[in-house]
């Protein structure tokens, strides 16, 4: 750690360790073995801010998925998915996962001590599409 009268810093995790956490941690979401796939719409489908209109496959991508627990439904997320931090996943696409399809609410990138290790989504569960 150093110290001057202005600033104090301190490297918790080397490059080397905060390479091997998200290594770690990207592991794990593949090792669950789940997949989803991910749809965005088309462009030019949208009247209005409706939520209808054609979605397009954009990827399969690989994902660790926990349905939301009771407790936490006042948040209005129906489940959670961890995700590799590249995919590029934006609010209010789609995920397609064990044959059901969600809205995506949020995308929140996940660090560790100044690595972004994976994403978080919130995912609402779309009914009779």
């Amino acid at each position: 750690m150093s110290r001057d009268a202005t600033t104090v810093t301190m490297t918790i995790l080397t490059d080397s360790e905060k390479a091997i956490t998200a290594s770690e941690v990207r592991e794990l979401i593949t090792a669950s073995d789940q997949t989803a796939v991910l749809l965005r719409r088309q462009t030019g489908e949208n009247l209005y801010g409706s939520d209808e209109g054609a979605f397009a496959e954009v990827c399969a991508f690989a994902l660790e998925f926990t349905v939301t627990p009771l407790a936490d439904l006042a948040r209005r997320a129906d489940a959670l998915a961890s995700v590799l931090p590249e995919l590029d996943v934006r609010a209010e696409d789609r995920v397609r996962f064990a044959g059901c399809d969600y809205r995506v609410q949020t995308v929140a990138p996940q660090s560790l001590f100044g690595v972004v290790t994976h994403k978080v989504l919130e995912l609402v569960t779309l009914h009779g599409d």
